[in-house]
């Protein structure tokens, strides 16, 4: 049994030299889609990789067997540049799921026929399997968010004004073809809808020209006008050189929206807006040393001296949620990158470690909030890999995550990572490579203890990656994620041994164990008057059966400032909540019952 490669200088200049050689073909292939935005793929020799110690004692994890329905087939299997793929899947409030992806459906690295699938849940089954595309151009890398009045809003990779899929009633209906506003131009879109009436559309993209700036825009009425296109995010050019290819995350409760950017050779930043995308705080999650790091005309020379060094990191993969009290999540994969000529970057496939941070968390380096790993599964002490090679994700041993909250704030997170002891042994000599599988975990203190993960599918034989999760979880934990037989895809490769082939598009409904039923069923409807308040706040909350609630006012850290138990009644109740001590700002009033929450947003002034 091999370890994973091997350490020791002479090797490193050996295989650095080799992985040079290929890295040449892989950017090429790269350049027809990505334009020489993606960091050349190399790979340095690694140590052997022991398991990582959780920082975090576990809790025991148990949860229903999973059940997994074909929702769609693809032959494109490149749904992500760097591992994140956004928001591919969308929870309604009436318990129907949307769900996006790219397909395609010849065996080829330029599939004229690529677009977006798309397949919708309507409360009982699935629309038939799908294999094509629902617009009439080329496209791909969707996402999909709804609108309050349950109109679907599909943003794809593309320039205008064939960036926009959209129709008025979800799950039904004819597609609109058209364009975000009159200047925008994303690729590798992320998509959120927000707003206090849920009509307000937030995007973010690549805008794929010179300097490559991931750029933001807005619409606050469903997209008719954009107050906001194709803007940089203050301070950007503080933190990064340019923005990474999908490496970002999107997400928004109401009036809040919050924005996740990061990258190999960047600092992780969050982006945060109290006033629906107005104004913007931004925190650097985790400071890369050398940023703003422009690779393209310097090494990774961090102390001055010449020679360069490797750098710890997170990678370009990451998820971000919003919980009930307004408090942003984020995950992301672990690496380490060096450059010793510039303009070429290596990174460390190796590398294994699942970061994860919150807004009551210390910020500025999360590397060792290491919350999962690579699974040691014969106990020895060591991820023991029987194949040569890593398959290339432009990830580490553990990473692609996606993170949902659900009614009483429980953290649900997925993610992809290595199968000790698995190789695709009857592939060609020289690309053999370990297979991939999917995890899931939770978490109901806010990150501070995390369920042990558990795989999603008990198979040694099939590469299972790019996972995504609803944002708002159920009595479900939606997630998606695409399947097949060979480690790898066609367009970060191994020249000689990644071709295309089929891949399949897999729904899955883990049971949430920790026992949300559904969303907001048990409240009817939940109202605060006079809002902004300066002395006192109504609430208006009517239910459908007796039932004991409690209401709580919580600031923008997350800090319960008021709490009130109720013996509330089946219908319309009333509380009066004297604010006057309260300093002025943002606050979250919540409705919780026995298994859900209701907010809204509250300013004292």
């Amino acid at each position: 049994m091999k370890k994973l490669l091997l350490s020791g200088l002479a090797l490193t200049v050996c295989l650095s030299a080799i992985a040079q050689s290929g890295t040449r073909e892989v950017q090429s292939r790269l350049n027809q889609t990505i334009k020489n935005k993606t960091l050349p793929v190399t790979k340095p020799t690694e140590a052997p990789v022991m398991p990582f110690s959780a920082v975090n004692p576990t809790v025991y994890q148990s949860r229903s067997t999973m059940v997994e329905t074909v929702l769609g087939q693809t032959t494109y299997d490149l749904q992500s540049n760097y591992g994140g793929v956004g928001n591919r899947v969308h929870l309604w409030d009436d318990n129907t799921i949307s769900t996006v992806w790219t397909v395609a459906t010849t065996l080829s690295t330029t599939p004229a026929e690529r677009g977006t699938g798309y397949n919708y849940y309507d409360g009982s089954a699935w629309l038939p399997l799908v294999n094509t595309r629902i617009e009439t151009y080329r496209t791909g890398f969707p996402n999909i968010s709804g609108t309050g009045n349950n109109g679907e809003y599909i943003v794809n990779h593309g320039t205008n004004p064939t960036n926009l899929v959209s129709r008025l009633t979800k799950g039904a209906g004819a597609w609109t073809e058209g364009a975000l506003g009159v200047t925008t131009n994303v690729t590798w879109p992320r998509v959120v809808v927000g707003g206090a009436n849920g009509n307000s559309i937030h995007v973010i993209g690549n805008e794929n020209v010179a300097p490559m700036y991931v750029k933001y825009s807005r619409s606050l009425d469903g997209g008719a006008t954009w107050v906001d296109e194709s803007i940089t995010l203050p301070n950007f050019a503080t933190y990064h050189f340019e923005g990474s290819v999908d490496a970002y995350d999107i997400d928004s409760r109401g009036d809040v929206v919050a924005i996740v950017l990061g990258g190999f050779g960047e600092s992780l930043t969050l982006w945060k807006s109290l006033d629906n995308g107005a104004t913007w705080a931004t925190t650097v999650v985790n400071a890369f040393p050398l940023a703003p790091w422009d690779y393209t005309t310097s090494i990774s020379d961090v102390d001055g001296d010449g020679v360069a060094d490797t750098i710890p990191t997170t990678d370009s993969g990451m998820s971000l949620v919003i919980d009930n009290n307004n408090i942003c999540h984020i995950a992301v994969g672990s690496t380490r990158v060096l450059s010793t000529v510039s303009p070429d970057v290596s990174y460390f496939p190796g590398t294994d470690g699942l970061l994860y941070w919150n807004e009551t968390m210390p910020a500025g380096n999360i590397l060792n909030n290491i919350i999962a790993g690579a699974e040691d599964i014969d106990g020895n002490g060591t991820i023991d890999l029987l194949a040569p090679d890593i398959a290339t994700y432009q990830c580490g041993l553990s990473g692609m995550p996606t993170l949902g909250v659900d009614g009483l704030n429980n953290i649900h997170l997925a993610y992809s990572s290595i199968i000790e002891g698995t190789t695709n042994s009857n592939a060609t000599v020289g690309c053999e490579e370990s297979f991939r599988n999917v995890y899931y975990m939770y978490s109901t203190d806010m990150g501070v203890n995390w369920a042990v993960p558990s795989r999603v599918e008990m198979s040694d034989f099939d590469e299972m990656v790019w996972p995504s999760m609803s944002k708002r979880v159920n009595n479900c934990v939606n997630l998606t994620y695409f399947k097949d037989g060979e480690p790898g895809n066609a367009y970060q490769p191994n020249p000689a041994c990644d071709q295309p082939l089929l891949s399949e598009y897999i729904f899955t409904c883990i049971t949430n164990p920790v026992g949300v039923n559904e969303i907001n069923s048990e409240i009817a409807k939940l109202s605060v008057y006079p809002n902004p308040v300066s002395t006192v706040l109504n609430v208006d909350y009517s239910l459908v059966q007796n039932q004991k609630v409690t209401l709580q006012i919580v600031d923008v850290l997350g800090k319960v400032l008021y709490t009130s138990d109720q013996n509330g009644v089946t219908g319309a109740n009333n509380l009066k909540i004297n604010v006057k001590t309260f300093s002025a700002g943002i606050y979250s009033l919540n409705l919780l019952t026995g298994s859900n929450i209701k907010t809204q947003k509250v300013v004292i002034k």
